[in-house]
């Protein structure tokens, strides 16, 4: 007897171990990856089956473990680029997951537990109130939510423009929650026939008649749930075609993104200065390829040094005179340049305040001396860029300085640049994942996004990608261009419908040129005008069903002791 309860055990585990390790790795696998750059983005539609068998086997303290598991395997294998900028990094990552996870995992237990019949769609609902709430607040982060997966299928991604990712996320979500429910009802209903049958033979029982009707009506709602979601998928297909197929304006401008492939560790003026040679060589290398070139555009902080600050008030001759060299550059130069730079700002008795900026130049208009119009990132990278609690954690703070971290002051406007008939605007690096942001910059009259990153840090094709899929949900969602010039990629233009028109190749000096339509000022999405309102709606329909459901067990369990 003994030896069959541990066999049982055994198998108990074993099975939940190999639940665990199928989520995680579908998770992965569907996302851009070691193996497959693009991600297999349909793995993703079964992406939480396993979660929801797993939550079913376990008990709330098991949830617990194996959330926390689910959060540091599954990040730890998605974001293990992370490691290359430097291990703290990762490790704080998979700390983060591990509890929000665990967390998620208790939540989707105890939806499980006062839902009896149909916990999976409470399950379905706060799995997609969760991805909407980890994107949230100072370590809110967009990596990993499940719709990005989908960023090669143009067509089924247009539906954003109305709904925004997290609603695409409903679609993605679902098939794992209706598989769930679909397969475990079907078990228990023929387990349910097999004990009729058996009652059967000595008088069946009124209850287990009742109950034979409750698991019918209930997969009856399984399937009504599943034609709906069909209805939704090809309607969105129908809408996706229809709207890829509409023209866009004939007015276009033409821009030059450059990628310079330069290591971002490498400081001192020797290193400077090769760095902004190769800049204005490949935009020379450009420009002789194309004479109509209006706009070019240099990666996040691809001049380190302080432009106006050099300029202005600096005492090194070295950098005032690759500041001068560079200045003259873009005085005779026809082209708009826009360009990643380390911004200084010195105040009289105040502390030097560092900004990473994109600044925008126009020959004959601000360049001698340097006033140009300038942009301040406003989202900073948790823990690499800003850290909040440097005097409440200092030893953790010197250890982060020490790990390459570049602390900077937070940006304080969404500014639309207006040049030659473009209205723009430019998200710095991982801004552009949020929509929160890139649709408060459409908001102020915005009609393209030129977004300047630096992802060579984590010499990885998926983190590049990782980021390359969120920054096609960005022109999508609002039905505007992006133009992306990064370090090392990946650099290319995305049209309003989120098509990938031109692409360099990642891991070296390129270029890519190409046209960008003038977008009408006056069209707006619908969710650009409403924003998130789906995640919103998912957060708050999670938490209040998890209430109220809660109240009725709490109720019905005084009653019956009653």
């Amino acid at each position: 007897m003994k030896n069959k309860k541990a066999a049982s055990k055994t198998l108990d585990f074993f099975q939940k171990t190999l639940l665990l390790i199928t989520a995680s790795v579908l998770f992965w696998l569907s996302n851009p990856n070691i193996f497959f750059e693009d991600g297999l983005g349909w793995l993703a539609w079964f992406n939480y089956l396993p979660v929801f068998f797993l939550i079913r086997k376990c008990n709330i303290r098991q949830s617990i473990l194996y959330g926390a598991f689910y959060g540091i395997i599954s990040y730890g294998l998605y974001g293990y680029w992370l490691n290359t900028f430097h291990p703290l990094g990762l490790i704080i990552v998979c700390i983060a997951y591990m509890i929000i996870c665990a967390l998620l995992f208790v939540g989707l237990k105890w939806a499980d537990l006062i839902c009896i019949k149909n916990g999976w769609l409470l399950q379905f609902v706060c799995v997609c109130a969760y991805e909407y709430l980890k994107t949230l607040g100072f370590l809110g982060m967009s990596y990993g939510v499940t719709a990005y997966t989908q960023w090669k299928f143009t067509t089924l991604i247009q539906i954003c423009s109305v709904t925004g990712v997290f609603g695409l996320n409903l679609l993605v979500i679902f098939p794992s929650a209706f598989l769930f429910s679909l397969i475990s009802k079907k078990q228990a209903k023929q387990k349910l026939i097999h004990q009729v049958d058996f009652e059967r033979k000595s008088h069946i029982s009124a209850y287990v008649k009742k109950e034979k009707a409750l698991a019918v009506n209930s997969l009856r709602l399984t399937y009504i749930c599943g034609l709906t979601w069909a209805a939704l998928f090809f309607s969105t297909l129908i809408y996706g075609n229809y709207v890829v197929r509409q023209p866009v304006s004939k007015k276009s401008v033409t821009v030059a993104a450059i990628q310079n492939n330069d290591s971002p560790w490498k400081n001192g003026i020797e290193e400077y200065s090769r760095n902004v040679k190769n800049l204005i060589q490949l935009t020379e290398e450009a420009q002789s390829l194309s004479s109509e070139i209006d706009f070019v555009v240099w990666p996040e902080t691809a001049v380190a040094p302080s432009i106006i600050y050099n300029y202005d008030y600096g005492n090194d001759v070295r950098r005032f005179m690759l500041i001068s060299q560079l200045l003259n550059f873009l005085d005779e130069n026809n082209a708009v340049f826009v360009i990643g730079n380390s911004h200084e700002v010195e105040f009289r008795g105040a502390e030097k305040q560092y900004y990473n900026s994109a600044l925008v130049f126009e020959s004959g208009k601000n360049v001698h001396p340097p006033e140009p119009q300038i942009y301040s990132k406003m989202k900073l990278v948790p823990f690499t860029e800003s850290f909040p609690l440097k005097h409440t954690f200092p030893s953790l703070y010197v250890r982060l300085l020490n790990g390459g971290s570049h602390m900077w002051q937070k940006g304080d406007e969404y500014t639309v640049f207006n040049y030659r008939g473009l209205k723009f605007s430019t998200p710095i690096c991982f801004e552009d994942t949020f929509s929160t942001i890139c649709r408060q910059m459409v908001l102020n009259g915005s009609r393209c996004f030129i977004n300047l990153s630096n992802d060579s840090w984590s010499k990885s094709t998926a983190c590049q990608h990782q980021h390359l899929a969120m920054a096609v949900f960005r022109s999508v969602e609002n039905r505007v261009p992006t133009v992306r010039s990064t370090a090392s990629g990946v650099t290319c233009i995305i049209s309003s419908n989120g098509k990938i028109e031109k692409i360099a190749p990642e891991f070296c000096q390129a270029f890519v040129i190409g046209k960008v339509p003038l977008m009408n000022e006056n069209s707006q999405t619908v969710f650009t005008k409403t924003g998130d309102i789906a995640g919103m709606a998912e957060a708050v329909l999670g938490a209040f069903i998890l209430l109220i459901q809660t109240i009725v067990v709490i109720i019905k369990k005084i009653l019956d002791k009653k």
